[in-house]
């Protein structure tokens, strides 16, 4: 009788995950389960570093295009520190070498 039990469980856990198999492959093959941006698209907002302030807050810079952004996140706001930050990148590489800082946009 044991056994039985068994079979019947094991059959049915096959049954599930090959249903739930083909649902997610019928689902990539109309196009709703890959990646929002294709691999010839290029992103335009990255997280270059971040770096744990305390156990709560954490500070981020954050690239979008040529420009940087220095955000402190917490777990009930979010403050930015510095915008405009012009990101020097090279051309053939995807981090960032250096960065020119314009003291107009700081503020703390």
């Amino acid at each position: 009788m044991d056994m039985l039990l068994y079979i019947k469980f094991l059959s049915g856990f096959v049954f599930v995950i090959s249903l739930m198999l083909l649902l997610s492959w019928s689902l990539k093959k109309m196009g709703m389960g890959g990646p929002v941006l294709k691999k010839s698209d290029k992103r335009r907002l990255k997280i270059v570093e971040f770096m744990q302030l305390d156990h709560k807050r954490r500070l981020v810079l954050v690239r979008r295009d040529d420009r940087e952004h220095l955000l402190v996140l917490g777990p009930d706001r979010e403050t930015v520190v510095e915008t405009g930050i012009v990101a020097v990148i090279e051309e053939d590489a995807d981090h960032v070498v250096s960065f020119a800082r314009d003291q107009r946009n700081v503020k703390i």
